[in-house]
């Protein structure tokens, strides 16, 4: 029984969209999957309830209270909005990355990524990094992404 749950477990992890998540201008938090933006409808014990943040697109995603991703419901009645959302993530004054997994990529996704937000004026990271010989501090980050 155990290997059948180890089966549909990658199977489901394998067709899942990778999701993340922002703050919109009002602070609220949006779940970004695919390149579409959810709100937060309602929150349950057990489950939060995001619907897609077009009027009348019946898309809906399921999380647990961690944000891990439990299911995606319907379709989406429009193309993703990957313009409008990378214009939204560069005009933010306030941005927090989280991420769970170390990543090696620091220096080349996630300093140019924050570059490009030239109106960034609050920045929280989480980041576990790999193959790092020095120490990440406030002084390195102005360097590297105001410099």
């Amino acid at each position: 029984m155990r290997e059948a749950f180890v089966i549909l477990t990658s199977e489901i992890q394998a067709k899942s969209p990778a999701i993340s998540f922002i703050n919109s201008n009002k602070g609220k938090p949006l779940l970004v999957a695919d390149d579409y933006t959810f709100k937060l409808n309602k929150a349950t014990t057990t489950t939060k309830y995001w619907i897609c943040t077009i009027n009348g697109c019946a898309a809906k995603v399921n999380t647990d209270l961690n944000n891990w991703l439990m299911k995606t419901v319907g379709n989406h009645s429009h193309l993703p909005g990957k313009e409008k959302l990378e214009n939204t993530l560069l005009k933010l004054k306030c941005f927090s990355l989280y991420a769970y997994l170390p990543t090696t990529e620091f220096d080349n996704e996630v300093v140019p990524f924050l570059r490009r937000m030239s109106h960034l004026e609050k920045l929280a990271l989480s980041l576990g990094l790999r193959g790092r010989t020095s120490f990440l501090d406030g002084t390195h980050l102005d360097n590297c992404i105001l410099s």
